[in-house]
């Protein structure tokens, strides 16, 4: 006789894990006839939805709708909520539940066929709402603080790098926020943050959406200045799409997980941050385990690489300002001491001595070097260009950029000399600038007595304080990659005139570090930096792709997000290159969750780290 027990237990071959529950609210209430399809999370430019369908399955004839009835319980627009369902903590029984799709019903899809009546309904984010609304005109604050809106302004801020933000920000519709100036002179430059912050709060009503604070905001885009940046005729999702690009930025749609205020958030985030999630799979071999494998298929499309990527970002044309003098630019042989001759109203044919002692000129293009002119080679801009580079060609002068105490610009300050340039004199008579070519015309119908006197004598001289555009761009190169190496560069030019801007007061000009009390700031300018940090930022955000991985998870799962850089465990499998090439980081760019198959499948990109 023994004194002994045995039990037997079959041995478990297979994984069982069990469905996941999930609920689905619209505009509140509990809708059980409603299953889930699927949840798509995604990026720019569908972002997130999820598409149900009718399912009467366990409801008796008279609790069923028809397919024409359907919309009646859940039409368009109205809220949906769905929400993943789970147990308290003991001693507790209750269910608790938090929202992983928030969004409202964008289409429904109706078939009818042998099989039976289907009706299929898709539901956005809140991505879709601001996809319909334009962004146009301008809210402008008064002196008073009041504002006014005016629907035939361009909605453009900081136009041609010029300040048009209010200093005072203003009170609407209860929020606080930066608007237009209604005198752009005494205004201020926008930051990207108050362009954000513009945008949602003007053309999004009250409780629509959770926004975060023009602090964040600034923190985020590094308090960044925006410069001509148009969005009139964008609708609202382009427009913050634009300010993004040009930030560093992204921007996505959440379910916020409090009960108070709107249910939607809109969350903006640097690219190339974000959480960092295991996806794992076991060694071969090994018994199937839930715990160390949340991989069950995986296709890789691998691309060509290393490939340097090196970004050219070119502003606008370099302007500087100079002080240039003036040579003669007419046929010597013209002159003569009758006074006369030189007026059209006394010489019926003026025509032919039109240009003598009134067209000055500063030869740029070599036209006046050889005969009849004789006034030696042709300018050199080199001094004032600080660069060697330039085309011996005709240009033409534009505007000073010193300004006067109102910050008006001292336009072309001609002088003349009559001793042969020993003493300048501003010049009071009227004038044209020549669009042709860098000179002047003076336009008076007589001459005066001293500048008359001055020409006969051979002493008059003429110089012009202006502006002349180079022909350099202002420029800045950025690269992914190795240079000067065996690895293939591939070069991205990207042009943006509007945007970055160089204009300098050279030390030719006589305004050059001037103290006289009569004059402005000048009107200098140089986003050299900007033009780095906006190249800088383009670089990362769009590195090269290494791989792209489909990936599929063996159960259902909530918890990835678009962003998600993705790692692995030092036992699993290095599927995705995680451990065995660390100048790259694979992130998640799409997340697909089935409910038929209860799996989520995920595109993930493996990108080279930019490190610039």
């Amino acid at each position: 006789m023994f004194n002994r027990v045995d039990f037997f237990q079959s041995e478990e071959t297979s994984l069982a894990v069990p469905g996941t529950s999930v609920s689905v609210l619209v505009d509140g209430s509990l809708c059980p006839y409603l299953e889930v399809v699927e949840i798509v999370r995604d990026d720019w430019p569908e972002f997130s939805w999820a598409r149900l369908v009718y399912n009467p399955a366990g409801y008796s004839q008279d609790e069923l709708f028809s397919a024409e009835s359907i919309e009646a319980e859940v039409g368009m627009g109205k809220s949906v909520r769905i929400e993943q369902v789970y147990n308290g903590l003991a001693p507790g029984v209750s269910a608790f539940s938090f929202a992983i799709f928030v969004g409202q019903i964008e289409g429904i899809e109706t078939r009818l066929d042998s099989g039976g009546e289907l009706v299929e309904i898709v539901a956005k984010d809140f991505s879709s709402q601001l996809k319909r609304i334009t962004v146009y005109g301008q809210r402008v604050r008064s002196s008073d603080g009041s504002s006014l809106f005016l629907g035939g302004s361009d909605t453009a801020f900081s136009e041609d790098g010029k300040a048009n933000a209010a200093i005072e920000p203003i009170e609407h519709n209860g929020k606080s926020y930066t608007a237009f100036a209604a005198e752009p002179s005494k205004g201020k430059l926008w930051s990207y943050a108050e362009v954000i912050e513009y945008l949602l709060c003007e053309y999004l009503s009250e409780g629509r959406l959770q926004l975060p604070s023009v602090e964040r905001l600034k923190a985020l885009t590094d308090d960044q200045t925006a410069r001509d940046l148009d969005v009139t005729g964008l609708d609202l999702l382009e427009a913050l799409r634009r300010c993004c690009e040009r930030t560093g930025l992204r921007f996505k749609f959440v379910p916020r997980f409090v009960s108070t205020g709107p249910e939607p958030a809109i969350v903006f985030c640097k690219n190339g941050t974000g959480r960092v999630v295991e996806l794992n799979c076991q060694q071969a071999g090994e018994r199937f385990s839930i715990s160390k494998t949340n991989i069950s298929k995986l296709h890789s499309r691998k691309n060509f690489f290393p490939v340097t990527h090196r970004y050219i970002g070119q502003g606008d044309f370099k302007v500087y300002e100079a002080t240039f003098e003036l040579v003669k630019a007419w046929d010597s042989a013209d002159e003569s001491t009758d006074y006369d001759i030189f007026s059209s109203t006394t010489n019926p044919d003026f025509y032919k001595v039109k240009d003598v002692y009134r067209k000055w000129a500063l030869d740029e293009g070599g036209d006046y070097s050889g005969l009849p002119y004789s006034q030696g080679d042709a300018f050199d801009f080199s001094k004032i260009f600080e660069s060697s580079s330039f085309v011996q060609r005709r240009r033409r002068f534009w505007p000073a950029l010193t300004t006067d105490k109102q910050g008006k610009s001292l336009s072309y300050f001609l002088e003349v000399s009559f001793d042969n340039g020993l003493h300048w004199w501003q010049y009071l008579y009227a004038f044209n600038n020549l669009l042709d070519e860098c000179g002047v015309w003076l336009s008076s119908d007589l001459l005066d007595i001293d500048t008359w006197v001055a020409a006969l004598k051979g002493v008059l001289k003429f110089r012009i304080t202006a502006s002349v555009v180079s022909d350099e761009r202002l420029s800045c190169v950025v690269a992914d990659g190795p240079m000067n190496s065996v690895v293939p560069v591939v070069d991205h030019i990207i042009t943006l005139p509007r945007q970055f801007k160089y204009r300098k007061v050279s030390n030719r000009s006589v305004f050059a570090n001037s103290s006289e009390e009569s004059l402005g700031t000048p009107n200098e300018i140089d986003d050299t930096a900007a033009l780095y940090e906006f190249l800088r930022k383009r670089a990362g955000s769009v590195s090269e792709i290494i791989e792209t991985v489909d990936v599929q998870t063996p159960c259902l799962a909530f918890d990835y997000r678009v962003g998600d850089a993705v790692t692995c465990s030092p036992e699993s499998r290095d599927l995705l290159s995680c451990r065995g090439d660390n100048r790259s980081v694979s992130r998640i760019t799409r997340v697909q969750m089935d409910f038929r198959n209860q799996c989520t499948n995920l595109k993930i990109m493996r990108q080279r780290k930019v490190e610039v």
